[in-house]
Formats: C-alpha cells, structure tokens, sequence
C-alpha cells in the first residue's frame, strides 16, 4: 500500500542521511507516497502514483 511504501521509504532516507548519502530518488518515492495517503488514498499500490499526475482516473 502507498501507507507502507511511504513508511518504509522513510526509513530508507533517515538511513541513508545516517551514512551521509544522498538518495534523491528514495526522498521522491517517499514524497510522492506521502502525498497519496494523505488524498486519503494509502490503501493504493504503486499503482495508485498516477492519480497524481492524471487527477480523476481512480
């Protein structure tokens, strides 16, 4: 779920800052799962990410 995705890829980032890396794709995944679930629509899969760029289509 887009619930879980944006959990785990947060703890992916606090590890990575602990090693003093950069993972510029992780914060995206991360801030693209944290804004579906707050649209209310954690329960989606990865599936669910194109609700943000095609409003309306789920």
């Amino acid at each position: 779920s887009a619930a879980h995705a944006a959990k785990d890829s947060g703890i992916a980032l606090g590890l990575a800052a602990n090693a003093g890396i950069n993972a510029p794709l992780a914060q995206a995944t991360f801030e693209q799962y944290t804004k579906l679930t707050e649209m209310g629509k954690g329960e989606l899969d990865k599936s669910g990410i194109a609700e943000l760029t095609f409003k309306g289509r789920i």
